[in-house]
């Protein structure tokens, strides 16, 4: 079944199409989710709140440009509803509030995954407004009135973000990054 024809079917709620759909997806969107939430309930909740709103809104997809990228924007979107419906974005750091994980990668070269696994460590706000300015691609007006913030304090927690993944990149001897 080609994506034109699993939307179709998904469109006509074909519960087999769903599944393939949610089957091909659910790994990739997971891990959209638990970059937003390290409590892995919670990143399995909303993956499944965003796919339930996929399904309910698929429809909508007018298939101009990319279905993933509609689905991922979906997601992304669920998972700031629910930082927003939780009013509990910890932007408060002091040294306590983050760990620095331990040990060393067997290669020097830092990948991408490295990084993913680190952010895990940042805290709370931090880790969201990382996220969103580094890997959704947001500017800091879109955080700041997606999470009822001030663009002050989007730079700032994402200046905080960068400063402590290079101390964990450090603290790891990990090759340093060109996070500046």
């Amino acid at each position: 079944m080609d994506e034109k024809q699993l939307i179709k079917a998904c469109i006509n709620n074909n519960p087999k199409a769903q599944r393939l759909l949610y089957e091909k997806y659910d790994a990739r969107f997971f891990a959209v989710c638990k970059r937003y939430f390290t409590d892995i309930q919670q990143a399995e909740d909303i993956l499944v709140k965003g796919f339930m709103k996929i399904f309910q809104n698929i429809h909508k997809f007018s298939s101009e440009g990319s279905f993933e990228g509609w689905m991922h924007r979906i997601m992304v979107n669920e998972c700031l509803m629910e930082v927003r419906k939780n009013k509990v974005i910890h932007l408060n750091v002091d040294e306590y509030s983050y760990s620095i994980p331990s040990g060393e990668l067997p290669s020097q070269k830092i990948e991408e995954d490295d990084i993913m696994k680190l952010l895990d460590y940042l805290p709370e706000g931090c880790r969201i407004i990382f996220n969103l300015y580094v890997i959704e691609g947001y500017k800091h007006k879109e955080i700041a009135e997606n999470l009822e913030i001030t663009e002050g304090t989007s730079k700032s927690q994402l200046n905080l973000a960068k400063t402590k993944l290079k101390e964990m990149l450090d603290k790891n001897y990990y090759l340093k990054s060109n996070l500046s």
